[in-house]
């Protein structure tokens, strides 16, 4: 997993999600109906909820992910961590 390729670009993805998230210093709120996704800054996190239910948390150490989920949370890493991903947003 690549939480901590996310977490290193936490303040760009700030910027660049900055329309589409509820962002605080160190946390942000991805909503993306039926998924919440939340990264943290200081505890090198992710979490993602579906209908306020965790179903994944990673770390740079661990993670977990309830089966029927593992798509979702690959799209969304791949998304968070492409440089498509920055041009898309920018673009909408």
């Amino acid at each position: 997993m690549r939480v901590s390729g996310v977490i290193e670009r936490f303040e760009e993805l700030k910027k660049i999600l900055r329309n589409w998230a509820i962002i605080r210093e160190n946390e942000m709120e991805i909503i993306d109906p039926p998924f919440t996704i939340t990264i943290s800054k200081l505890e090198r996190s992710i979490t993602f909820k579906f209908e306020g239910r965790d179903v994944a948390i990673l770390t740079d150490d661990s993670y977990t992910v309830e089966s029927g989920f593992e798509g979702v949370v690959e799209e969304w890493l791949t998304a968070l961590t492409s440089l498509g991903f920055k041009r898309y947003l920018l673009k909408s």
